[in-house]
Formats: structure tokens, sequence, C-alpha cells
């Protein structure tokens, strides 16, 4: 049997289209803030102090079960790091519980369907529900440019007024890639762990970078992405009657958002319904709220810059059977070996 939906889902629904249905003669999103995403003075508490030292990498790392439940209460011994294949002495080891800093960047845009901009604005509330106290959310939108809609705030009707702002899109680019660039320069400062939450189809049909720039960019950030596919539903229905082309254009976006997930140590998710965000963001909570921060020094030096890849590997018999567990382990995949990534 089918849930009822809920009663605010419902006149989200009818104002978001009673909007649309008015066409595009509101006025226009307004002009991308000057204003810097910037680290508050109130550190969020709970967030873990993870400047350890200069020369040390940082890793943080989700443990999960086959079944997707997050492992807590390991210890240090349960860990193993290697880097290019090299296993490393961890030399800081901290469960970390507690608040969140996130940034939601969501697509809203002429360039995609109606039915995509209505799971923006849906699935934009949903996540926005996740929020508690302590927690430290921005809003940002981007069509043509990013434009920030809220800055860091903990205040959650703040962020809820933003997100009227979503009421209809201006330009008919969707430019993720420059928008991807502009979130990780403004907030690569901040010493809390960051989480980017990007509600997107993955088309980008106008960036000055491009993906393998982006991707570049992407492996040398501290921040987490967690992709969460936009469409999913309109495409069950209708992608095998688009274009060749069309559907090659969604594909390659899918990848560029599973791509962004894998090098962060976040995870790519691709609903085929709506009903399918609340618990979608419901696990980007616990992902982001419960980890281990873990770090090492390299045990080989440099030669000018270079990207080295890391694997964790966790070792524990979370069911008492007397035998290791298949566990799953997030982490971001590797870094650029120079002094803006290690930490």
């Amino acid at each position: 049997m089918m849930k009822a939906v809920p009663i605010r889902i419902l006149m989200i629904f009818c104002i978001f289209t009673l909007t649309m249905s008015l066409g595009f003669s509101q006025q226009p999103l307004e002009e991308p803030s000057q204003q810097k995403i910037e680290e508050q003075e109130t550190e969020a508490a709970g967030q873990a102090a993870i400047r350890v030292e200069v020369s040390m990498v940082r890793v943080d790392a989700t443990v999960q079960t086959s079944e997707g439940n997050l492992i807590k209460g390991l210890t240090k011994d349960n860990f193993e790091i290697y880097e290019d294949k090299i296993k490393q002495e961890i030399s800081y080891f901290e469960p970390v519980e507690g608040p969140i800093t996130a940034v939601l960047l969501t697509e809203f845009s002429k360039a995609v369907y109606w039915e995509f901009l209505w799971e923006a604005v849906m699935a934009s509330y949903t996540f926005v529900d996740q929020m508690r106290p302590g927690d430290w959310f921005a809003v940002m939108a981007y069509d043509l440019n990013p434009e920030i809609l809220v800055d860091f705030t903990q205040n959650k009707a703040e962020v809820y007024g933003a997100l009227r702002k979503l009421n209809s899109p201006t330009y008919r680019e969707s430019n993720l890639y420059d928008a991807i660039w502009d979130v990780l320069d403004r907030t690569e400062e901040l010493d809390q762990k960051l989480a980017v939450i990007v509600l997107a189809s993955g088309l980008d049909t106008f960036s000055k970078k491009n993906l393998s720039e982006t991707l570049d960019r992407v492996k040398r950030t501290n921040a987490v992405i967690y992709p969460v596919s936009l469409g999913g539903n309109f495409r069950a229905r209708y992608e095998d009657n688009m274009t060749s082309t069309g559907r090659l254009n969604l594909q390659q976006g899918d990848a560029a958002l599973k791509y962004m997930a894998r090098y962060t140590g976040g995870t790519a998710f691709f609903p085929r319904f709506p009903s399918q965000f609340d618990g979608i963001f419901q696990t980007i909570s616990a992902l982001t709220r419960h980890r281990y921060a873990l770090g090492y020094i390299p045990s080989e030096p440099a030669d000018g810059e270079e990207y080295r890849k890391i694997r964790v590997e966790v070792k524990a018999d979370i069911d008492k059977d007397g035998k290791p567990d298949k566990l799953k382990v997030l982490h971001r995949e590797g870094y650029l070996f120079n002094d803006e990534s290690i930490d």
C-alpha cells in the first residue's frame, strides 16, 4: 500500500505547479551575491579539530555493514591505511560524532524539464528537514551562474526562507562544473568537515571548466560530495523515447556525479521516486554525523606534485562469529601531494 502523502509535500507541489503555470513572468532570481561563504567564528560543537601537523594526511572514513548499517565503537587497531599500496602508520585516530557543516547545491535551470525542477524544490525542503541544533547549513542554486541563497546559518527558518527563492528559473544554461568549482573555492579554508549535497541532473551545458578539470579540482578537496540525481522518475518513463544524444548526455551526467562521490568518499544516489528522498537524506545525515578521523605521515617523500591513492581497510568481527566481517569503508580515494592537500 502506498503511504499517505504528507500535507506539506502536497502544498509544495501545488504552489510549485501554480508558479510554473504562470510561465516565467516573475522576477528573475537575484544576481549572485558577492558575499563569500566564509567560516563562522563559532565552530560547530562536536567537529573534530583535525589539523594536527602540517605533514599529516587526513582521512575521514565511515564504516558500514553490507546492509548499509553504520558501525560505531571501532578502535585504531581495527584500521589499516595504505598509500599507493604501501601500508602507513596511523598516527592520529578519533571517532567523531556531532553536528554537521553542509552546503546544499541545487540545479535550477530552464535546461531541464519542469519535473526535475519540482524534484529539486521538494528534495531541498526534505534535506533541510534533517537540520538539527548545532548544524551549519548554506544553500546555493545554479543555472548560468551559481548563486548563494543563504550563507552558513544555524537558523532553520532562514534556510526555508532561502528555498522560497526557487520559484522560476532564469537561464537555459546549467553549469554544474563551474558551480562545483565555486563551492569548493569558497569553502576551502573551512576547518570543519564539509559535506556538499548536490541535487542535479548531471548535465552541463556551458561551463568554463570541463569535466576533467573539475574532477582534478574535486580530487584536491577535503569536502565530501553527496550527489543526488534529479529526474529519475521522468527518465524511467520517457528515456526510451529520447534521442540518442539526450540519453548519452544524461548517462554522462550520471558518470560525472559518481566520480565526484567516489573521489571524495561520498555516495551518489539515483532515486527513481521522490518518496525516496527522505531515506536518502537520513542516510547522508547519518554518514556525516558519525565517522572516524584518521591521520598519517606519508612514508615516501614526494617527487614534485603527484596524486597518491589511499585505501582504508577495516578488520572487525561485528557479528561475533569468530571471523572478520565484510565491511564497506567510505573515504576519499586519494589526494594531490602538496601543501594544500595535507593538514
